[in-house]
């Protein structure tokens, strides 16, 4: 200080008035040391006060130094499991009994927490460590930390063993076992507190159970543990994973009701003094930091080692003394069994050393994949090769099939090419009958209200002509497989009107039925109808072959009548004297007028066909039936193959298509025989007269051919109607 001024005195004029420089000099001593000592006081207040700082414990050194010169300072990290207060009151009579056995030596306690305590052993601002047995693996397994010694326990068995896990309920709550409270929220400390949470972890995994399941609601308080017992008395769970021995210092502290808790799985041994439910692991220990030197190490051992179990400071720590380190190869156990061992490396990491270690089965292993993705590649390119020619090839089909269609489609009208010629003839006669009636009207000069009948008539016809040449063009023209709402039954009448004139022609009977609520479907209506017309065609065959099986000749025949419901057969008898077929079902009588019928004629059997709809719930089902000859012994297997037919001019190409048809549609087309018929009574009589059983396959049984269309991407509408009849002779 250069210039200092009071009262309007320099300290630069020592000539004048000496006694007040003299007064100034030793106020301003003063004032110094005031300043020195009161900065020195809050500098030791903030280092008392922030001991949860690891900073604070190397900042308060030079107090210990300036005070106490001629003691060494030993920092000494104490996990602080119920706070600061209680770990000053457990520990610090240790900390005592060392200071009384080491000369010149001061231990400073520092209360810490697990994250506080791991930073503070990194950093190397403790010299000694006192904490639990999992925290001593963690920081054993990172760190050189020398283990000192071992905290005993007051039990008669297992003394140096004294760290568990209580698993606590309200003693009024249902719970009798672990599995009860699986799911339910569940009190602990810290996700790596070791007898606050972890032992209990490990024994439900040794017990069978699932630890993620048990602890799927779990509340982590942390540090003082005291917490999770309040929140369990106070019902905000369901349970508590305290350290042991933690709800008896509870009670015993007047803390809590000796009455309000209860156990979960008891199995503290004979003689501990607490309830467990858990293992008992090794309990606390002493180590040593790099800070601290082996010859001090070695007197604190000997310090702890010598301490009697009713010294102050043991009674305190709740042991009977202290022993020699025990081993703590059971948490390394329970830590690798956990997957939390500090020294357990990742899968990838252990692989990388295995391949460091073993490098010509790395190499080896590098080939291999680049082959694998080699022909891997090649597979691609081959499959690729192959996918577009099987695409090209499939079209190639596909057009071929759609021209052998076509072309069996023209076939189709080149066989209903008379019926075609006859259907045309009757509208173009009509209209020329009509058109010259008119001329004749006109030439006698009649009133035009005549003529409009006549011209009305006329253009009936054209209509009629018109409908038969578009119901051909529909069947024969080339076209792109186009799915359209169609009306099935309308699609069945106009199929059973183009082929009108062959049936009329055989004297075949079409009946009608349909069962259930008729639906437009979203169909191909050609192929459709091809495949109608095929059916039909067939069904007409058999049952003109049929016809000319059954043609007999007698005085008095018996035959068989097959209604359109295939009810059981009626015996008719006929009676050529008064052209009357009398017949019985069950008892009543049939009467039927007969024309024509004179002694030695050729009688034909009724032939009949009968297409049913059936619109179930899930498909629609149409049933062609005819009582022709029926499918042939054997055929059935081969029935629908390409190029196989049972008629002489046939190419076996007909239901081949149909069925690829019907395939299209998702559905299904099926062929097989009516159920067998008893032989008729003409066969009997005739058997009798000739001595020759009767000939039952010989009787025409009929075909069912069997069309099934599902409903699955089909739109569908309601109709009105329910159930329709239609006939056409």
């Amino acid at each position: 200080m250069t210039v200092w001024r009071a009262n309007g005195f320099s300290a630069k004029s020592p000539h004048q008035q000496p006694a007040t420089r003299f007064s100034a000099r030793r106020i301003l001593a003063s004032l110094s040391f005031v300043s020195v000592f009161l900065f020195s006081s809050f500098c030791s207040l903030l280092a008392v006060a922030d001991t949860s700082d690891v900073s604070a414990i190397s900042s308060s050194e030079p107090e210990y130094e300036s005070t106490a010169e001629s003691k060494r300072i030993i920092e000494v990290g104490v996990l602080a499991i119920r706070g600061h207060l209680y770990a000053e009151q457990r520990w610090q009579p240790t900390l005592d009994w060392l200071e009384s056995q080491i000369p010149d030596t001061r231990f400073v306690l520092r209360p810490l927490d697990l994250p506080q305590m791991a930073a503070a052993v990194e950093s190397q601002h403790i010299d000694l460590v006192l904490t639990n047995p999992g925290q001593a693996v963690r920081l054993g397994r990172q760190y050189a930390l020398s283990w000192l010694a071992t905290l005993s326990s007051t039990a008669p068995v297992s003394q140096n063993h004294g760290i568990g896990s209580t698993l606590v309920v309200r003693n009024d709550s249902p719970y009798q076992r672990w599995e009860d409270i699986a799911g339910h929220p569940v009190a602990a400390v810290a996700e790596n507190a070791f007898g606050g949470y972890l032992t209990l972890r490990y024994q439900i995994t040794l017990s069978g159970g699932n630890p993620d399941e048990f602890f799927a609601d779990v509340h982590f308080l942390g540090f003082p543990i005291d917490a999770n017992l309040y929140q369990l008395r106070d019902h905000t769970v369901e349970a508590a994973v305290v350290p042991a021995c933690l709800l008896e210092n509870m009670v015993k502290d007047g803390l809590l009701e000796p009455d309000a808790f209860r156990v979960i799985n008891n199995r503290a041994p004979d003689g501990f003094p607490c309830q467990v439910s858990t293992a008992l692991y090794p309990n606390w220990s002493f180590a040593k930091t790099e800070r601290t030197s082996a010859s001090l190490a070695k007197q604190i051992s000997r310090a702890l080692l010598a301490m009697p179990a009713d010294s102050h400071a043991a009674i305190a720590a709740g042991a009977s003394g202290w022993t020699s380190p025990v081993s703590l190869l059971a948490i390394d156990k329970l830590y690798q069994e956990l997957d939390i061992h500090p020294l357990q490396q990742p899968w990838w990491q252990e692989a990388l050393r295995w391949l460091k270690a073993h490098q010509e089965w790395g190499w080896g292993l590098i080939m291999l994949i680049v082959f694998l993705n080699a022909y891997h590649f090649w597979l691609e390119y081959r499959f690729s090769r192959s996918q577009k020619s099987l695409e090209a090839a499939q079209l190639r089909l596909k057009e071929k099939s759609d021209l052998l269609e076509h072309a069996q489609r023209v076939a189709i009208v080149g066989e209903l090419g008379s019926s075609l010629a006859h259907e045309i003839n009757q509208p173009l006669a009509a209209i020329r009958n009509y058109s010259e009636g008119g001329m004749l009207r006109l030439q006698k000069h009649k009133p035009h209200e005549e003529i409009i009948p006549v011209m009305e008539k006329i253009q009936e016809q054209v209509d009629r002509a018109d409908a038969i040449i578009r119901r051909l063009r529909t069947l024969i023209q080339k076209r792109s497989v186009d799915k359209t709402s169609c009306d099935m039954e309308s699609l069945i009448h106009d199929t059973v009107a183009l082929l009108a004139f062959r049936l009329n022609k055989q004297g075949v009977t079409v009946s009608r039925t349909c069962q259930g609520a008729p639906r437009a479907l979203l169909i191909d209506a050609v192929g459709i109808q091809q495949v109608l017309v095929n059916l039909l065609n067939n069904a007409m065959d058999a049952c003109e072959e049929a016809t000319s099986e059954t043609m007999m000749t007698s005085d008095t025949v018996t035959y068989t009548n097959i209604n359109t419901n295939i009810e059981p057969y009626i015996d008719a008898v006929i009676d050529k004297k008064n052209d009357t077929k009398k017949g019985t079902n069950n008892g009543a009588v049939l009467s039927v007028i007969t024309e024509g019928v004179q002694s030695g004629d050729a009688l034909y059997y009724r032939a009949q066909i009968e297409v049913c709809t059936n619109y179930m719930p899930t498909a629609l089902r149409i049933q062609i039936i005819d009582n022709g000859t029926g499918l042939r012994a054997g055929s059935q297997e081969n029935i629908s193959r390409a190029f196989n037919s049972s008629k002489p001019d046939g190419l076996g190409l007909g239901l081949a298509i149909c069925r690829d048809i019907i395939e299209a549609h998702g559905g299904e087309l099926t062929l097989a025989n009516r159920e067998h018929q008893a032989p008729s009574t003409f066969q009997a009589e005739r058997a009798t007269q000739t001595n020759q059983a009767p000939q039952t396959d010989q009787v025409p049984q009929g075909c069912i051919a069997t069309i099934t269309l599902p409903y699955d991407g089909i739109a569908m509408a309601a109709t009105h109607s329910t159930s329709q009849t239609r006939s056409v002779s």
